[in-house]
């Protein structure tokens, strides 16, 4: 003889069916690490901001500060060049096309083109650990075309919590600030730390309807003297820079999950009183 389950315990066995196989697929997804770059810094003069259908810059009249926010996946491709061959800072260096990136300048925020839907002038970020500099320095920052070292802001520091190497990134925030670099675009002669002449690709930003081109200067600040206020070494603003860990699709899944199956249960809860 056969017998049916109530109508509600065959919701339940399904629902539970469901939060299990979501508990099977959670293992999968947690394997990737998914973080947010954190970017505080300032353009100056050198830098410029303008429609991108002009033809020539309109440069910041002011220290202007800004904010990039980069959400990018370390299970993604890296694009820098690999080393061997390639001589340092590469074997510490990685870098990863965001899925979406931002930026912040005085107050306004502009979406930026990534490496993924503009090749040559989009953005990828960019992470070095302490084996890529001399003396044991750290980097990070947004650069475009990563192997040809192209347009880019990229920071260094001689301290990260906690300490990273570059084949396992995570959560850091980076202390000792050191100095940072701006540069236009891939060497044109020269090489790259001692370039003579550099192209300008300026990074492409996006505000509703409006596209934006931000034109970076070729220069750095508070490099190679330690950024210390104390002793009135401020070439230029402080930049601070963290990673920060963003909740796994698996976390959320099972929240999501966890949130129906409590719905459920005061439903039929409601149900039952009624």
């Amino acid at each position: 003889m056969k017998h049916e389950l109530p109508c509600s315990c065959r919701r339940g066995v399904r629902l539970a069916g469901a939060v299990a196989m979501i508990l099977g697929l959670a293992p999968l997804w947690a394997q990737a690490t998914q973080l947010e770059l954190v970017f505080n810094g300032a353009f100056n003069t050198l830098d410029a901001l303008n429609p991108a259908s002009q033809s020539s810059p309109t440069f910041f009249t002011a220290t202007t500060p800004f904010t990039i926010n980069a959400f990018f996946d370390t299970n993604s491709p890296n694009l820098a060049p690999p080393s061997p061959p390639a001589p340092p800072p590469f074997a510490g260096f990685r870098a990863y096309a965001p899925s979406v990136a931002t930026i912040t300048i005085a107050g306004t925020t502009y979406g930026i083109d990534t490496i993924t839907n503009n090749p040559t002038a989009g953005i990828t970020v960019a992470v070095f650990d302490n084996n890529s500099f001399t003396p044991g320095r750290y980097g990070v920052g947004i650069l475009q075309q990563p192997p040809q070292d192209g347009a880019g802001i990229v920071a260094d520091f001689t301290g990260a919590s906690p300490n990273y190497s570059a084949t396992n990134i995570g959560p850091t925030v980076y202390t000792g600030f050191y100095g940072v670099g701006y540069g236009s675009g891939v060497c044109l002669e020269g090489i790259p730390g001692a370039c003579s002449v550099n192209a300008v690709t300026p990074l492409i930003l996006h505000s509703g309807a409006n596209t934006l081109a931000l034109t970076l200067g070729n220069y750095s600040e508070d490099y190679p003297a330690v950024h210390d206020p104390t002793t009135g070494n401020l070439v230029g603003p402080l930049n601070s820079v963290s990673l920060v860990a963003v909740p796994e699709p698996g976390t959320l899944a099972l929240g999501s999950a966890s949130f129906l199956l409590l719905c459920a249960v005061a439903r039929r809860k409601r149900a039952v009183k009624g």
